[in-house]
């Protein structure tokens, strides 16, 4: 999860309701503790310079953890509060989580890379030990070792990429959001729309991503280049109020060809 996002914050309060309460936060480890009291979690995005100035400032909310980010330099504060109070819970500015998610996605690929390059190196050097044994008991012993290692090794990879994969989808939906594909790498979807009576108004649909016109037909077809991170079915959505119950839309992948009798 992003750090500071709703999603986050809705599942710290749910865990503050069952009396654990947020006390530190490493990396993506949460760590809490039990409590009597129920409390309301609250989280925002702090300049550096200022986190200290906001602890001495809160009376009624306690600081609780923090999350630095170093680029941009922020941090992510985490405050609650044991009395009643009609404060919302809101998540924090699009842009802001934007730039924490790419920062937390970015730690997360590097620890994945760093974890398989090193799992790579040790088993590497076991299997050489293992062929430099001599005694076969102690060679089957060794393998054995080895290959629940590996298991151990592959299941902690995928939990690290999983993790990755989820704030990669949660930043595509940021990126929507904000408009924001600066430093994305966006495939090319290629999108046919028949008939159409005039041009498609990409302005309105420019949150999907990078509208062009590629070509038009005399008989009203249309094909659309859409550098985009949506979805085939997400694109067919953002279409329909611009199309007709009988327009034909078909989006083919950056890998794909033109529908048969495009050029017919």
């Amino acid at each position: 999860m992003i750090k500071g996002s709703k999603e986050e914050l809705a599942w710290l309060n749910r865990e503050a309701k069952r009396h654990y309460l947020l006390v530190g936060i490493w990396n993506s480890w949460y760590h809490f503790k039990r409590v009597t009291t129920t409390y309301q979690i609250f989280s925002e995005y702090v300049a550096t310079d200022f986190v200290p100035e906001l602890a001495k400032a809160n009376q009624q909310f306690k600081v609780l953890a923090t999350y630095e980010v170093s680029n941009p330099d922020i941090q992510v504060v985490y405050t609650g509060t044991d009395r009643a109070t009609t404060t919302k819970v809101l998540p924090g500015d699009p842009q802001m989580r934007l730039k924490v998610g790419l920062r937390m996605r970015d730690q997360a690929m590097n620890t994945v890379n760093v974890v398989i390059y090193s799992a790579v190196a040790l088993l590497g050097i076991v299997i050489f030990l293992i062929l430099n044994i001599d005694d076969a008991n102690q060679g089957e012993n060794a393998m054995t070792i080895w290959f629940f290692a590996a298991v151990i090794i592959g299941v902690v990879v995928f939990r690290l990429y999983r993790a990755a994969k989820q704030l990669q989808d949660q930043i595509v939906i940021l990126r929507r959001d904000t408009e924001n594909y600066d430093g994305a790498w966006m495939p090319t979807m290629h999108v046919f729309i028949d008939p159409l009576t005039t041009d498609l108004d990409t302005e309105a649909l420019k949150s999907l991503g990078r509208w062009s016109l590629v070509n038009r037909t005399s008989k009203g077809a249309y094909w659309y280049d859409l550098q985009t991170l949506a979805s085939a079915s997400d694109i067919k959505a953002s279409l329909k109020p611009y199309t007709t119950p009988t327009t034909r839309v078909s989006v083919v992948s950056w890998l794909g060809l033109a529908p048969l009798g495009w050029f017919m």
